[in-house]
């Protein structure tokens, strides 16, 4: 998809606008990567395909190490637990979390419930917040949304986001209480607090940015793009 078939994106007002340094960007033998996590030590990736609808390990490089047994339907993002040793993935249209076991297969399967205005602008992401054993799910569009849930207690917070025209991924990193969540249509990754609101913004090179992964020790972002089948690193210079 080009600049020319969508307006221009533009900076959300009275958020400061830090700078990222292209590092590396690599081929993935993934069709439509959509969804990124760390493993437990992050010493590598999973990520989901929204063609074929399997879940996939990388390394730091996209290299395929293997591909999981689960296969799943419209699936849009991914998350580990590192408490559990489990995968959480969300299938959009469905609006259903799966978790899969340490050995990649399906072990439970939850319905969110949640308003569902357009079939194809669903669940869009997931992430682990291990201060408050819950997982942040990201309601795509009509409504943007972020869904607090736990499995036990179900939805216990739902917040509407108005900061972009979309949300296609979301990492939180439970370390610095930060949330990050990056839109394909405004072409920009933003870092949040616990309460949803834009602290800093990083405008992207490219719509369609679908899933981040963020290394706060060594400043770096991993950005899977779901039309080129890339992995992108860049740094966070500020």
């Amino acid at each position: 998809m080009t600049g020319c078939e969508k307006n221009t994106p533009q900076p959300a007002a009275g958020v400061e606008t830090g700078k990222l340094k292209l590092v590396a960007n690599y081929h993935l033998d993934v069709k439509e990567p959509s969804g990124l996590t760390f493993n437990a030590d992050k010493s590598a990736l999973f990520t989901v395909s929204d063609n074929t609808n399997n879940v996939f390990e990388m390394d730091l490089e996209g290299n395929i190490i293997k591909k999981l047994p689960f296969k799943g339907d419209d699936l849009e993002g991914i998350c580990f637990n590192r408490k559990t040793g489990e995968l959480a993935i969300v299938e959009e249209r469905k609006r259903e979390v799966v978790i899969l076991n340490g050995d990649g297969n399906e072990k439970q399967r939850f319905v969110i419930d949640i308003p569902a205005n357009v079939q194809n602008k669903g669940l869009e992401g997931i992430a682990y917040n291990s201060n408050n054993s819950s997982y942040y799910i990201v309601n795509e569009a009509n409504p943007g949304l972020l869904c607090v849930w736990n499995p036990e207690r179900g939805i216990l917070e739902e917040t509407g986001l108005k900061f972009a025209s979309d949300y296609s991924g979301i990492y939180v990193d439970a370390g610095i209480s930060t949330v990050w969540v990056v839109s394909d249509e405004s072409k920009t990754l933003y870092k949040c607090n616990y309460k949803m609101e834009p602290v800093k913004q990083y405008m992207l090179d490219d719509y369609k940015y679908e899933g981040v992964a963020v290394d706060d020790d060594n400043n770096l972002v991993y950005l899977v793009n779901d039309a080129s089948s890339q992995l992108v690193i860049y740094k966070l210079e500020n």
